[in-house]
This record gives structure tokens, sequence and C-alpha cells, in this order.
């Protein structure tokens, strides 16, 4: 991840096309480059020549698919990563749900 001041989005994007990523998410508070894992050193030494130094470099899980909630699936999937997170032996909860608008708001 990148702070804002690096660039504005289409700067960011390109040096990351250029550097080998395969997507990058950018919003007022930084840009969030993604690439293959097999990638990540080649892309991370090819932005840091084009970027500077990042804030941060590391493997993450980002699913592929997702599968949509309703409002009962989401009430017990969030009773389990609040569980999770608990959980001192527990670094990073992830997870590849989706829930509509209406959903989220009666939660």
């Amino acid at each position: 991840s990148y702070p804002a001041s690096v660039g504005d989005a289409d700067t960011v994007m390109m040096a990351a096309i250029e550097a080998g990523a395969e997507d990058v998410e950018s919003s007022e508070d930084g840009h969030i480059i993604y690439c293959a894992d097999t990638d990540l050193n080649t892309v991370s030494t090819a932005l840091e020549a084009d970027l500077g130094e990042s804030e941060s470099t590391k493997l993450i899980w980002k699913p592929t698919t997702t599968t949509e909630l309703d409002l009962d699936g989401m009430q017990k999937l969030m009773k389990l990563i609040d569980a999770l997170e608990d959980d001192d032996d527990i670094q990073t909860v992830t997870a590849n749900f989706e829930a509509s608008d209406a959903v989220m708001e009666q939660l």
C-alpha cells in the first residue's frame, strides 16, 4: 500500500500496470495494489523504483468469488467473525461474503 501523496489514481494505476500488478484500489486514504503471490517481489521492487518505499507489502487472501448472504446468514456470520476477532490467537479474519444494502441496514 502507498499513501495518497505518491500520486493520483491514474499515476499509480499506470505504475502498477507497468510493474505487473493485477489491480489497484485508490481512495482518499491511499492506494492498495494487488498482484499474484508469485509476482510480489518483482512488482514491489518495480513500484518502489517508480513510487518510492511502500507503507506496507504483504501477502493477503483476496477472494475471487463471493457468496450472497441473507439476513439470517449475515447475523450468524457476524457473530462468528466477532468471536474470531476476539480470540488472541487469531491474527487476521477474512471472508468471501456479500450482502445487499437492505440486509446491511437491518443489522
